[in-house]
């Protein structure tokens, strides 16, 4: 179990028992609130505050996280049950409490009691910050299970509903703009309490409007005006590096990066993915370097192939394997390479190439020239792949494109498309899980062909 300690110095021996222990502290209704009996105390969100935003940073980069990576091929199951993983196997209680984390103690419920915090305190910009926290755990869940519990999730129904995918992006599509509003308005914030971006509304903003341009995407298979509107809100995203939305971390015990704490926990159970270093190689990409260190007792990287069992595999780099290591989660260059598909499929190809290069660039790559249709969008969904190394954001692109188009080996028959539901969503709302439960998403219809034109491999 990792764990996570605010900078606060908040202590927890479970991030999850920290977040129902002060939910449960917390008497919303009762004495002891003299002024507002629907409002807790200032000190008492300010521990719900900074303890939601620890538990989602290992929410979002835990084992959800890392089943991804290990799918899309950045890194392998090498060793117990990841040897599986890579398969690709899944069941509803390999994940366990994976689902539930976006709901219970630092989930939808504590974002929801900041929410109503701020409300009471007519603290508007802390109540867009807190909104845009929810669409981005909202906007994921979709994104990893398709219908999930929302507009009653929070409600006195003991068995809520599932919203359709469609429903729930747009919903969060809505909370984004009400966002965006809000921190335009007064108020003072969460200030250093915020440890994404020290409360400065203008990179909340911007944060704001990039999760809108990437929430756009997601749905534009089956919508083809969300292209124009991921254009239009990439356009005013993160604008620089220096706003990119990271996790906090830092080398004291419990706040360590979750990459660094699974390998303390589990050693050699993940490794490099063979695809990703072979990649890297061929386009002498210095993130090769960047990304991974040389294998034990050898003076090369090596990549291991889905499910080989092989200690000697390289792990992360120093850099990435550091435990103060401060995990990319939305960014400057996600956004640039938002606006390049945008531009893309617009046909505006030198629009495209401008942002793409803008990415490149920034990684010591050499500009891309001449290229238009496919084979710009093949270039494109590339550097995507590449650049957002450990960011589950690289899923959504082999279900939109059937980007790498995988091989199916390890005895895999299809790379899954979708997160399956776990076993206490099962156990306690079993009349509304969907049943059975289907291959893919609503909005992400079969890819049967991949951009280079060949037959796409691993989607059934």
């Amino acid at each position: 179990m990792t764990t996570f300690i605010t900078a606060r110095r908040v202590r927890t021996g479970a991030a999850a028992a920290l977040l129902g222990t002060i939910a449960g502290c917390i008497d919303f209704s009762g004495p002891g609130l003299d002024q507002n009996p629907n409002a807790p105390s200032a000190a008492s969100i300010a521990e719900i505050y900074t303890a939601m935003q620890g538990f989602q940073f290992a929410n979002l980069t835990g084992d959800n996280n890392r089943v991804i990576s290990v799918w899309m091929r950045h890194m392998a199951g090498t060793g117990r049950q990841w040897l599986l993983y890579d398969a690709p196997y899944l069941n509803s209680e390999n994940l366990f409490g994976s689902f539930s984390a976006f709901y219970t103690g630092g989930g939808l419920l504590d974002v929801r009691k900041v929410q109503a915090a701020a409300r009471a305190a007519n603290d508007r910009q802390f109540l867009g910050i807190a909104q845009v926290w929810e669409a981005f755990m909202m906007g994921t869940l979709a994104d990893y299970w398709g219908a999930v519990p929302y507009s009653e999730a929070t409600s006195d129904v003991l068995t809520p509903k599932f919203d359709t995918q469609r429903a729930v992006y747009t919903a969060v599509q809505l909370l984004l703009d009400s966002a965006i509003v809000n921190l335009g308005n007064a108020g003072p914030g969460p200030g250093t309490l915020d440890l994404v971006y020290g409360g400065d509304k203008t990179k909340w903003t911007q944060a704001a409007r990039t999760l809108k341009a990437r929430y756009y995407l997601h749905v534009s298979p089956v919508d083809n005006g969300a292209f124009a509107l991921a254009l239009t809100n990439a356009q005013q995203g993160i604008s620089t590096k220096a706003n990119d939305w990271r996790t906090y971390q830092s080398s004291t015990e419990g706040e360590q990066n979750q990459w660094f704490q699974f390998r303390r926990q589990r050693g050699t159970d993940i490794a490099a993915g063979k695809w990703l270093v072979d990649l890297l190689r061929q386009r002498s990409d210095p993130r090769l370097t960047d990304y991974f260190a040389n294998a034990a007792g050898s003076n090369t990287i090596r990549g291991a192939l889905p499910g080989e069992e092989d200690e000697t595999i390289s792990w992360l780099s120093t850099t990435r394997a550091d435990p103060g290591f401060r995990q990319p989660l939305i960014t400057w260059a996600e956004t640039q390479l938002i606006v390049a598909e945008a531009q893309a499929r617009a046909g505006n190809a030198t629009a495209a190439l401008t942002a793409l290069n803008a990415v490149r660039q920034d990684a010591g790559l050499s500009a891309r020239t001449g290229l238009t249709g496919n084979a710009l969008l093949l270039a494109i969904m590339e550097e995507k792949y590449v650049t957002l190394f450990e960011n589950p954001e690289v899923w959504d692109i082999y279900k939109r494109t059937c980007y790498p188009n995988f091989p199916l080996d390890n005895g895999a028959t299809s790379i899954p498309l979708r997160l399956v539901y776990g076993f206490d969503e099962n156990r306690s709302n079993r009349s509304n899980v969907p049943s059975p439960e289907p291959r893919r998403n609503e909005v992400n219809p079969r890819v049967t062909t991949a951009l280079d034109g060949s037959a796409c491999l691993g989607q059934r």
